[in-house]
């Protein structure tokens, strides 16, 4: 670097200053940079996992600045819990061993331990949930906890836990002969896997029910919610410990508008911070299969009260700005399809955030999945439309791996949302970062995260175990084309 000669020493001194800071600056990724830690890291992919709805999304349990908990399949019949520090170094390693087609369905913590929830069939041919404890301190795991038995001729049982990992629901469905379901029955268990009440929910009077999901708080409050009469009427009910009293909202967001029969294609439930249920529906055109609208509602239980979101049109209009936006230079959609409802976030002001994803597989059983545009609606505390957006991506996986590293992985810190993706964007392959100001729904442009992901056949990045340790620190799995003989758990720094 070579500095005017007709500079003073000290003009001169505080010139260079100037420019090697400049020089740092322009070098150092805007949005985060991968030199804190990495180790080697190895797993075998789960693939009896369902690829669009998967029952655990994320296989990193974050502890803050006592760093985080793994679970990952170290072998084809056994999966490792291990705990890192922040550091990345293996504080205990707790293996699980699995029976032939046992599946996990449950990874969850409290204060004191890890939860491994586990369904498979036994000696009898029933239904049984396991329960698999480890301590958080020392990874001693205790002896598997049977939470539940059902016939194996009725619909799969499962398992609901609270947010703090203190409570936790086994429950199976009450069917008829044609399995028509009449009723769900189970056990409740505290942070200890000890029993404390046998629940039973009659629902009987309902028509035709469809679905049911079933969702617990940290007060051991239940809440069922329920798709019923020909994917028309959506029907939540809440259980609680403290009273007998059953207390149940039910609204028809199907039927017939504007001489269209529309029914429920595709629905997300999520019980908030604040107490309350939110539900959130995307209706279609039953003789055409095209959308027709979001709706939204909100379930006070404790006021018994309904809040009604103004419904969403999916109109010509809409399609035309999301094509408008498609740069990929690919056909224009003629229609929307392969959307799915896949998140529903509340911020610190109570805004509703819904994210609704268009993710899809090409053709026969061998072709390759596709993630594309990330479709936003927000809502105010009242309910009432605040905004909504549409991100443009273009993510692309081979069969073998699915979704598993591509869609998106996000974390709420304050009123900016951080969408992380792996995308190829400008000729670079790396994981992306997307600031969102959820007040306003103002959108950043994507930041590399300056790891330049490897290419190729082998595994790139394994987005179930991203985690955000804090606002501005998250741990991830991936591949950097540098170290491309091995995947690396990896710890990034949001700038």
């Amino acid at each position: 670097m070579q500095l005017p000669v007709n500079l003073t020493p000290l003009r001169a001194l505080r010139l260079l200053v100037l420019l090697l800071l400049a020089t740092s600056y322009a070098a150092t990724p805007v949005s985060a940079q991968g030199k804190k830690a990495a180790i080697p890291f190895s797993y075998i992919p789960d693939n009896t996992e369902d690829q669009y709805n998967q029952t655990i999304r994320s296989k990193t349990l974050p502890l803050g600045a006592d760093g985080f908990v793994i679970l990952s399949r170290s072998k084809p019949s056994e999966y490792a819990i291990e705990r890192y520090n922040a550091a990345l170094k293996k504080a205990w390693s707790a293996s699980v061993p699995l029976a032939a087609e046992e599946t996990v369905e449950a990874f969850t913590k409290n204060q004191d331990a890890v939860l491994l929830i586990t369904h498979r069939t036994n000696e009898q041919g029933n239904q049984v949930l396991y329960a698999h404890r480890v301590d958080l301190r020392s990874g001693q795991k205790d002896k598997p906890v049977l939470l539940l038995e059902a016939p194996a001729d009725v619909r799969k049982a499962g398992i609901a836990t609270s947010p703090d990992g203190n409570r936790l629901l086994a429950y199976r469905f009450n069917v008829t002969g044609n399995q028509v379901v009449q009723g769900i029955s189970g056990s409740l268990y505290d942070s200890k896997l000890q029993k404390t009440k046998d629940t039973k929910y009659n629902l009987s009077d309902l028509r035709g029910i469809v679905s049911a999901e079933v969702a617990l708080n940290d007060a051991g409050d239940q809440f069922i919610s329920l798709i019923s009469e020909n994917m028309e009427r959506l029907t939540v009910r809440q259980y609680t410990l403290k009273s007998p009293e059953v207390k149940g909202m039910s609204v028809l967001v199907g039927g017939t508008f504007d001489g269209k029969k529309v029914y429920i294609m595709d629905s997300k439930y999520a019980l908030q911070p604040n107490g309350n249920l939110y539900g959130v529906v995307l209706t279609a055109d039953e003789k055409t299969g095209d959308y027709y609208s979001l709706k939204s509602v909100k379930f006070d239980f404790e006021n018994e009260d309904m809040v009604f979101a103004e419904e969403f049109r999916f109109t010509p209009e809409y399609l035309a700005s999301i094509n408008k936006l498609d740069k990929s230079g690919a056909a224009k959609a003629s229609r929307l399809e392969d959307i799915y409802l896949t998140d529903l976030i509340l911020t610190p002001e109570e805004k509703l955030i819904v994210l609704a994803e268009k993710k899809y597989m090409e053709g026969g059983e061998n072709s390759p999945y596709y993630a594309k545009e990330i479709h936003l609606f927000a809502y105010d505390q009242f309910m009432g439309t605040a905004w909504s957006s549409v991100l443009m991506k273009n993510q692309k996986a081979p069969a073998d791996e699915a979704f598993s590293g591509i869609s998106y992985r996000y974390n709420l810190a304050g009123n900016t949302l951080h969408l992380l993706t792996l995308e190829e964007l400008e000729g670079k392959h790396d994981l992306y970062l997307r600031r969102i100001d959820t007040t306003t729904g103002k959108a950043e442009s994507p930041k590399a995260a300056g790891l330049n992901v490897a290419k190729g056949e082998d595994t790139a990045y394994v987005k179930d175990f991203t985690a955000w340790l804090s606002e501005k620190d998250l741990v991830v799995v991936v591949r950097p084309s540098k170290k491309a003989n091995s995947l690396q758990l990896r710890r990034l720094q949001i700038k």
